[in-house]
């Protein structure tokens, strides 16, 4: 596909505005971007991670979410595949090296007392010692008070009354583009959701759903649309991403 054919998509787009947000700059460890977070290992610091214009990762997909978020109003559970696949289509389109989403239920999930716990567990099997180290030194990060903001930005667009879909992950330089290790998660409770990574079970009926896969960025393809992507975010790029402090 051509530059200009990869723009012309990017144009085309319709996305889900919320302009009634407000964030402040991302930070260099972690981000909220909509309802996904994104964690940064060591390797993806100096001048790789210079050259983001602000960051190639938070930009493109959340660039996916909104344009999901269009087609799919509030992620309902029975249209998450379609979600997914648009979310997918999208982030391939910008230059993602990216495979279907494939989640499958996770048995007795009120066994592991609350969202996160649950989140946790099933990262260990998928990032190495120092990611999953930067990723709980997240988690927690989010349970304190300074965070607060980037938590209510995270809620407002991955919970939606009984049901919450989100993406969590950790990003790092391979190669010299950008590597994502992105976990995927969506569940419906009986009770009503008030904090979707934070939920504990107790005794809600719950479905939950989780999936994992590593993406590359390949940064020679998403410099010809970075500026388009930018352009279609508009002010999405700073009032649905804000830093986490870690």
């Amino acid at each position: 596909m051509s530059a200009n054919d990869r723009v012309s998509f990017i144009n085309d787009l319709e996305i889900y505005n919320d302009p009634a947000l407000t964030a402040a700059a991302a930070s260099d460890s972690a981000t909220v971007n909509g309802g996904a977070t994104v964690s940064y290992v060591a390797n993806l610091t100096g001048e790789m991670k210079a050259r983001l214009q602000p960051n190639d990762v938070i930009n493109s997909t959340l660039l996916a979410q909104l344009a999901s978020d269009k087609k799919y109003p509030g992620r309902p559970m029975n249209r998450m595949k379609e979600w997914y696949d648009n979310y997918r289509t999208v982030l391939a389109q910008v230059g993602w090296t990216v495979q279907a989403f494939n989640m499958s239920e996770i048995g007795n999930s009120n066994s592991y007392g609350s969202v996160d716990k649950l989140v946790l567990q099933l990262a260990a099997a998928y990032l190495t010692g120092g990611e999953l180290a930067l990723f709980q030194k997240m988690i927690t990060a989010l349970t304190e008070s300074k965070n607060g903001n980037a938590v209510k930005i995270f809620d407002s667009k991955a919970g939606y009354f009984n049901d919450a879909s989100f993406q969590v992950g950790v990003a790092s330089n391979s190669g010299g583009n950008a590597m994502f290790k992105i976990g995927t998660y969506q569940y419906n409770s009986s009770d009503r959701i008030t904090s979707v990574l934070f939920f504990k079970f107790g005794s809600s009926k719950v479905s939950f759903f989780a999936g994992n896969q590593t993406m590359v960025l390949n940064e020679n393809v998403y410099a010809q649309v970075r500026a388009a992507v930018l352009e279609k975010l508009g002010a999405n790029a700073k009032t649905l991403v804000l830093g986490i402090e870690i």
